[in-house]
């Protein structure tokens, strides 16, 4: 019996460890999404110097991520063992690394549109700015869910709720920023650069609502 339970402990040790790795790792995310965010902005006013150095926090951010999910499976690769949710770390940390490359996916588009002459219609700029904001938010729910998945199940499937319900509205945003780009013919092949940056944001949404399904599946076993 004493054997089960250390190795519980141990179990519960590792579980918290691994938490706190991707929850740094969503934290430094959403600091890229505010890149993001402000880069949007600054495509309004043609700053490009600005929009550059965006870009730069972006990538250098996105290097930290990085170096979060090595030390993530160093550890992974030696406490697996004693793990009981193997398959949802590693999903977890699947979804969150995609997210960053989406973000910086993102990043990268933006530099492009604003070397162009062509001027983003305020309002496509200001629907992806919602669907950024949206994002943010998503997240905000999502690390609530990591703080109380170990310790306070009940709470932890309120977050996941919140995730899923911001998820469904991120699908209305992504409709309405289709809509807005579509109806801009002056925009002309730049559109499809538009299109997929929306598709972007919006696939960022679904990774963070299927990670809040494996999310959910560590809690339930701790619970």
């Amino acid at each position: 019996m004493s054997i089960e339970i250390a190795a519980r402990g141990a179990a519960a040790t590792a579980d918290e460890r691994l938490i706190s790795n991707l929850r740094s790792g969503l934290l430094l995310a959403k600091e890229m999404l505010k890149s993001i965010a402000s880069s949007f902005t600054a495509l309004g006013t043609r700053d490009y110097p600005s929009i550059k150095k965006l870009i730069e926090e972006v990538i250098s951010t996105k290097r930290r991520v990085e170096m979060l999910q090595r030390d993530f499976l160093t550890y992974f690769s030696k406490v697996a063992p004693s793990l009981y949710n193997r398959e949802e770390w590693m999903g977890i940390l699947s979804k969150v690394s995609g997210i960053v490359d989406k973000i910086s996916g993102i990043a990268y588009r933006a530099e492009y549109l604003s070397l162009k002459p062509c001027e983003i219609p305020e309002s496509v700029r200001a629907t992806l700015s919602e669907m950024v904001t949206l994002l943010a938010s998503m997240i905000d729910e999502y690390v609530s869910m990591m703080n109380h998945a170990l310790i306070n199940p009940s709470r932890a499937l309120e977050s996941r709720g919140k995730v899923a319900s911001l998820e469904a509205e991120m699908d209305s945003k992504f409709r309405a920023a289709t809509f807005a780009i579509l109806e801009s013919p002056s925009l002309g092949q730049l559109a499809l650069l538009l299109l997929s940056i929306a598709e972007m944001l919006e696939d960022i949404a679904d990774l963070l609502n299927a990670a809040a399904d494996d999310l959910y599946l560590i809690t339930l076993s701790a619970a």
